[in-house]
């Protein structure tokens, strides 16, 4: 029996190591159960689809928690709400326009469900003052300054359920007057230093004008509006200068006004610089004879101050006068006046534009000669048309130096009819003629003179 007890001890204490162990891996598994399930939980948020349905059921919780509050009790402030200023239709019909207010925007309280009220932008309302000209003080500088309610509004949109509560501020103050424009001439005032070799035109402005607007009592104040300009240099070519314009009051004094607009600010003011010439003036005739000397016709004054282009100053020696017609020209009449026409860009310094010219017909004689219609030539006469000259006879008084003269005879003389210039059908008409004469270059017609002509259509 104690063999039998030793024995089963024995293979107790054979199996009690495989047991031990048994219950040793079995307790592992459960901590490697308990921990694989922790780490199953955690990893849940790395799985794109939980996080999603996860983030939506939180918003829904946080929508739901939110809807149920509002902001009656602590009203949410929306800032840079606009300030719009309106003018009544009297204040229109008095041409009212405001210059200037206190504020252009406001902050503006609300309360409501704080899901619209957190939506709200500032310009989902608008804070409205309306002008009416009634009571108001007169602020420097002469315009009307009005105290206005100011009254906050919501601007029709989605966003309409809510309160507007408070606006801050509940006052605006604004400058206001009547609008006006005028439109003031540009005076250039420009300071240069001068050299008597030159001529200095009128300065000319790209703009002649400028229309001021603003308030009507600073627009009345305008009295000249200058472009100004100052420099040391002595101006030898023309310039353009950009001036900035100045306005200024009947005193004189300088006015500096932020209200008044001006149509252009700037304008560029052309110096326009020329040397200066003095030139000869150059008499001539028309009608005048091959062999009269030119010399003999002599300008008062003989020459004139002239400027203009240097490069088109040096490719001009003279001037021609206005020619002299010599069927006006005789012994006792030798005095004309005529005028001085210049080129195209010049200018006549001393405005001299009527000189005298006098010819010397010392030498010279008159006497009268018969032109008889055998010595009238014809030309040019037109196809299908024949003219007759139906004057016999034409008194003639021949101008020239006293030996040509003294020798001319009425055979001499000799009278061409042009008929280029008769359009008209048959009959009788009286034409110029023109006088020449034969061997004597230096005599002319003293007069003008016209023949009666028979015109037939062949």
């Amino acid at each position: 029996m104690k063999l039998f007890h030793k024995k089963r001890d024995e293979e107790e204490k054979q199996n009690s190591p495989s047991e031990s162990m048994n219950q040793e891996r079995e307790a592992g598994t459960a901590k490697t159960k308990e921990k694989r399930k922790h780490l199953k939980i955690s990893e849940l948020f790395y799985n794109n689809h939980f996080v999603m349905a996860f983030s939506l059921v939180m918003a829904l919780i946080l929508w739901f928690i939110m809807s149920l509050t509002n902001t009656t009790e602590r009203p949410l402030e929306i800032n840079d709400v606009p300030i719009e200023i309106t003018l009544s239709p009297a204040a229109q019909e008095d041409n009212l326009k405001v210059f200037e207010q206190s504020d252009t925007t406001a902050t503006v309280s609300v309360s409501g469900n704080s899901i619209v009220v957190n939506r709200l932008k500032a310009s989902d309302m608008k804070a409205v003052a309306t002008l009416y000209p009634s009571s108001a003080s007169v602020a420097s500088g002469g315009m009307m300054e009005y105290t206005l309610t100011l009254d906050p509004r919501k601007v029709t949109n989605e966003l309409t359920d809510y309160q507007i509560v408070s606006v801050n501020p509940k006052e605006v103050t604004v400058l206001v007057d009547k609008y006006k424009e005028t439109v003031v001439p540009i005076e250039a005032e420009m300071q240069y230093v001068r050299n008597d070799q030159y001529y200095y035109n009128t300065p000319s402005l790209s703009v002649d004008s400028v229309t001021i607007s603003g308030p009507e009592s600073s627009v009345d104040k305008v009295s000249r509006v200058t472009a100004e300009y100052s420099t040391d240099e002595v101006l030898s070519s023309t310039k353009v200068f950009t001036c900035e314009l100045t306005a200024y009051d009947e005193n004189g004094q300088k006015i500096e006004d932020k209200y008044l607009e001006y149509s252009t600010k700037q304008v560029d003011v052309t110096v326009s610089v020329f040397p200066i010439e003095e030139m000869k003036l150059e008499p001539g005739g028309v009608n005048m004879p091959s062999q009269f000397s030119a010399s003999r016709m002599k300008a008062e004054p003989s020459s004139i101050q002239v400027a203009g282009p240097e490069d088109a100053l040096n490719n001009l020696s003279s001037i021609s006068l206005e020619p002299v017609d010599f069927s006006s020209v005789k012994p006792d009449s030798t005095t004309f006046t005529r005028s001085v026409s210049l080129p195209t860009g010049f200018l006549n310094i001393q405005n001299i534009w009527d000189v005298e010219v006098n010819i010397d017909l010392d030498g010279y004689t008159q006497k009268t000669l018969t032109l008889n219609s055998s010595n009238v030539v014809i030309k040019n006469n037109r196809s299908g048309q024949s003219a007759k000259v139906l004057t016999e006879k034409l008194s003639v008084q021949v101008v020239g130096p006293e030996a040509q003269v003294s020798d001319l005879t009425s055979e001499d003389l000799y009278a061409n009819l042009d008929m280029s210039t008769q359009t008209d059908g048959s009959g009788t008409v009286n034409m110029p003629v023109s006088i020449g004469f034969t061997n004597a270059p230096g005599c002319w017609a003293y007069g003008k003179y016209t023949v009666s002509v028979q015109v037939s259509q062949e």
